[in-house]
């Protein structure tokens, strides 16, 4: 890039870039030399004297004129264009007035911040002002340059040494890790987003690990430079991390899925569905990644909820609905799940992948204490009559047994977990817990039993003695918790009772209000829905409460394409609306008036009548 008006030999610019063969060490401190000379200017300053001009606005002469006034002449024209305020930066850095000059190479790269010349003269105008600083012992306001140069280069190894002699003499160790991490962490605190970005830095050189990767990336995010904490994120899911530091690489997934939905909605504004689909698929998977990593990850959950159930409105194709239908498995809405499974079976009944989707369904439902005695009772019956057929499937055999041991059957439960051990002993890594834990620590896992001898249906659930869900001093307990907004330690205790005695309703209606006060309302509708079926007072008019609040932005959606007479669009809003809250009448006769609309009364006869019976 040419400096015009005042150089008659070659530019410094240029003069630089000619140095390619040199190293960074040898690059900047030649680039200081350039900018320190003034042999071919009307005015030379001292050093002491630039600082002192360097604390002033420098007074800039009309254009025409080519000079200033104050004691200070400019040769550049007055700036307009990158290339002119680069030009008097370097003007002023030659003149030793250092924060004019950053302030003119700021202006320069942030009209033009592909620009590698004005980038690296910014670094170098502020490495040489750093020095002077330090030079100064005003450490504190030279390290602030000094990482303002190594912000905009991360190259400039000299403000990387200088940096590191300016943190010795104020007492700190740069060579120590948890010192970088430390300063790091604190200026990411207070959103000196600069400071922190170059610290972590210095630590993934320092130890080229995941947890530096993901802390350099976030922090990169948050300061807006989204495509770079794309790639340090990209990077540290690739690295080394500890076990204790899953939660991290939860959330390393989450925060790239995050990234990629959002530059899935931005394709799909632009009009490029395709690119917007593949974005939202790619998001899904990582947010897939982050609960297999933390399944507690209850944003990484609900994130992939939303893509899944976008991705169908696009495009409603087989591998989408499967996905939704995995989405709602983990947030454990068994009833939307089930339904999204059928949508598969409708498209592609001979899917391996769907038959895998369909027992990991039966397995989560055995295991999990949300889902209510009659979804249990329907998927082990369904268990049973798959095992009926191949009575030797060691995989459904540990799903029976699951299920039997969630209803409180340990006989049966006992002899399905035997029967798998004896075809193979391995199918789930916890064959042998779950054998020792409903037979006792001494039981001996079964290895002459017949592979081809059919499982017995198992008995009735047995009753569960009930302890602590009744007692009211852990039920004061937990509402002096909800009292004090400490909603994750009742929700804890809630929790825990729950997996002891499912069919305990009080602590599901307490469990849902946690949910709904931590803005969760799709796991408050989950339990909300569980007490209501256990018969809980007040759990229905949670329920019908915690619905039409959830419905309402679909329900807001549907009332506008009405008004434009956009019935389609209502109809697919009122849908989705329903499909939320199926036993809301008002939904399915506002649906009813929409079909109608479309031609549709048989349909709409059906909405009318689900309407008329809910009323009831």
């Amino acid at each position: 890039m040419r400096v015009r008006g005042f150089l008659s030999s070659q530019p410094v610019v240029n003069w630089l870039n000619s140095q390619s063969s040199m190293d960074n060490r040898s690059r900047f401190p030649l680039l200081m030399a350039a900018l320190m000379a003034t042999a071919s200017f009307a005015v030379s300053l001292e050093p002491q004297a630039a600082l002192a001009a360097g604390k002033k606005a420098v007074r800039r002469a009309a254009p025409a004129a080519g000079g200033g006034g104050g004691g200070v002449v400019l040769q550049t024209p007055e700036p307009r264009t990158p290339t002119e305020h680069n030009n008097r930066g370097v003007e002023l850095g030659m003149k030793g007035l250092w924060p004019d000059a950053i302030r003119e190479h700021e202006v320069a790269l942030s009209e033009d911040p592909n620009n590698k010349e004005f980038r690296t003269n910014l670094s170098g105008a502020q490495l040489r002002y750093g020095m002077i600083l330090a030079g100064r012992k005003d450490y504190y306001n030279a390290m602030k340059q000094l990482r303002g140069a190594l912000y905009v280069d991360p190259n400039n190894s000299p403000a990387e040494e200088q940096l590191d002699a300016c943190l010795k003499a104020t007492g700190k160790n740069p060579d120590n890790l948890k010192v970088r991490q430390g300063m790091a962490e604190d200026a990411d605190s207070s959103q000196d987003y600069e400071t922190s970005i170059v610290e972590w830095r210095k630590c993934v050189k320092m130890a080229d690990d995941g947890p530096n990767h993901y802390q350099l990336g976030c922090v990169l995010k948050k300061a807006g430079k989204v495509v770079d904490a794309y790639s340090e994120l990209k990077l540290a899911v690739g690295k080394t991390w500890d076990a204790k530091d899953k939660n991290d690489l939860a959330a390393c997934h989450r925060q790239l899925a995050d990234i990629l939905k959002e530059y899935a909605y931005k394709a799909k504004e632009s009009g490029r569905g395709t690119v917007g689909l593949t974005r939202l698929s790619n998001a899904g998977i990582e947010y897939r990644r982050a609960v297999t990593v933390n399944d507690a990850d209850a944003d990484a959950v609900r994130s992939l909820i939303e893509v899944a159930r976008e991705a169908v409105a696009i495009r409603p194709s087989f591998d989408n609905h499967l996905m939704l239908a995995g989405a709602y498995l983990l947030g454990s809405d068994f009833d939307r799940a089930k339904m999204e499974y059928e949508e598969c079976w409708k498209l592609n009944p001979n899917s391996n992948d769907l038959a895998k989707g369909r027992r990991a369904y039966y397995l989560r439902v055995c295991k999990s204490p949300l889902a209510s005695p009659a979804q249990l009772n329907s998927t082990l019956q369904k268990v049973y009559d798959s095992l009926q057929k191949t009575p030797s499937d060691a995989e459904l055999l540990y799903i029976f047994g699951r299920g039997k041991e969630t209803q409180g059957d340990r006989e049966a439960a006992l002899d399905a977990y035997q029967r798998a051990a004896a075809i193979n002993a391995y199918v789930y890594p916890d064959l042998q817990q779950r054998i020792r834990a409903v037979g006792g620590a001494g039981t001996e896992v079964a290895t002459a039993q017949t592979p081809g001898q059919k499982p017995a249906p198992g008995k009735p659930p047995a009753a569960q003695k009930d302890d602590t869900a009744k007692s009211l001093i852990a039920y004061g307990e937990i509402e002096k918790k909800m009292r004090e907004g400490d909603y994750d330690g009742a929700q804890k205790q809630l929790m825990a009772i729950v997996e002891k005695n499912p069919k305990e309703g009080r602590a599901w209606l307490l469990l849902g209000n946690t949910h709904e006060k931590k803005g969760d309302l799709d796991q408050a509708e989950v339990a909300y829905r569980q007490a209501s079926y256990l018969k809980e007072p007040d759990a229905d008019s949670a329920l019908r409460q915690i619905n039409s609040s959830r419905i309402q932005p679909y329900m807001k959606q549907a009332e506008d394409a009405i008004n434009e007479k956009n019935w389609v669009a209502a109809a697919s809003s009122l849908r989705e609306a329903a499909s939320l809250a199926p036993n809301l009448p008002i939904v399915h006769r506002k649906l009813s008036e929409v079909l109608r609309q479309l031609g549709d009364n048989k349909e709409a006869d059906r909405e009318l009548k689900k309407a008329t019976e809910l009323d009831k």
